[in-house]
């Protein structure tokens, strides 16, 4: 799943901004098995009914650049990264993730988690209008131990793409076996809900809807990038290189549907030999634990990846509209910088250590 203490990144300091860099922040337990417990008691409890949204009163979303979601809420900045305000009050002990926009522009859908109740641990897909108005559930878990996290919507707007993790808390069972992931795709106008990829996570589909492109998983651990078409056939890996890595999360089709960027550490290109394998990548600049994290972007017929920016931790990174930039936030500055060379064009120190920006207009 998918930054924070919630249902992709979820770290235990996710509840926790002031964390040390000495500690990672956002490697998602996710993809740790052995600790999958300690995602589910991160990731948090149930949504039990809807939840009333506190209006902000200020029509934040409608003047905003972009909308982004951190621990302290969903939040609207401007073109320069000036943080405006609540986009909506959400209920206390909520935290919100992987916001996405739908098709009209009107409406921001994202992943909802609670972070005060273990009583029936999940997470739900919520949305809300840019006024702030209508927040609502989507996708509600079905038991406890459910979560939902990054949902996709194709641009026709009639199908919505979700990871669901089903976590199993029984800690007598084999660690590797505790969680299944799949990848849901949900009919928006007849509530029809199918499973589509199983052992997948992070879906993004493209704006045609035809190509769906998300990280395969293994018994928990993560095997790369995959790519199929919508309805989950024809499914295999996505890179034809030989690229590697440690760890990678987001990918995020752009909206041309010409290419594909994604956040990684660790990356490694295995020559004929592993003797010969390239060292990890990352212009000598490393983030916790000494793994290099960088964002790179790859055409999304799978061709070569090229690397515009070296990050100072894991992070989402945002297209904007026209795909010629992309947005993200890094250890407390957001960042906008060019999609074609990496030149950054805004560095603006925030009050948000990181979250998940998604671009408005």
């Amino acid at each position: 799943m998918s930054s924070s203490c919630r249902a992709r990144p979820a770290t235990s300091s996710a509840s926790n901004p002031g964390t040390s860099r000495g500690r990672r922040q956002r490697r998602p337990l996710l993809f740790a098995p052995a600790l999958a417990v300690a995602f589910v008691a991160c990731t948090t409890g149930p949504i039990g009914t809807a939840p009333q949204a506190i209006p902000s009163g200020a029509g934040v979303g409608t003047r905003a650049a972009f909308a982004v979601a951190a621990p302290a809420g969903l939040i609207g900045f401007d073109a320069t990264g000036k943080e405006l305000g609540q986009i909506v009050r959400l209920p206390p002990g909520t935290t919100a993730s992987s916001p996405t926009l739908d098709p009209r522009g009107k409406t921001i859908v994202f992943a909802l988690s609670q972070t005060t109740d273990n009583h029936d641990l999940g997470s739900d897909i919520y949305s809300v209008n840019l006024d702030g108005s209508d927040l609502r559930p989507l996708l509600k878990h079905d038991r406890p131990g459910v979560f939902y996290a990054s949902p996709a919507l194709d641009r026709g707007g009639g199908f919505l793409y979700v990871h669901r993790r089903a976590a199993d808390l029984d800690l007598s069972r084999p660690a590797a076996t505790r969680s299944e992931d799949s990848i849901e795709r949900v009919d928006l106008s007849s509530g029809e809900r199918r499973t589509i990829v199983t052992d997948a996570a992070e879906p993004t589909i493209s704006p045609d809807g035809q190509v769906l492109v998300f990280v395969h998983l293994n018994r928990g651990d993560q095997s790369g990038l995959w790519t199929a078409r919508a309805d989950g056939s024809a499914s295999g890996p996505f890179l034809k290189s030989r690229d590697t890595f440690v760890f990678l999360q987001a990918p995020r089709i752009s909206p041309t549907g010409r290419e594909l960027v994604l956040s990684s550490a660790g990356h490694v290109v295995t020559r004929l030999s592993e003797a010969t394998a390239s060292k990890p990548t990352g212009g000598g600049r490393s983030i916790h634990l000494d793994i290099p994290s960088e964002i790179f972007i790859a055409p999304l017929g799978g061709g070569a990846l090229r690397s515009i920016a070296t990050t100072g931790d894991d992070v989402v990174p945002a297209w904007s509209p026209d795909g010629s930039r992309i947005a993200y936030i890094a250890l407390a500055t957001f960042y906008v910088i060019s999609s074609a060379d990496g030149s950054v064009q805004v560095a603006q120190p925030i009050g948000v250590r990181y979250g998940d920006p998604v671009w408005l207009h």
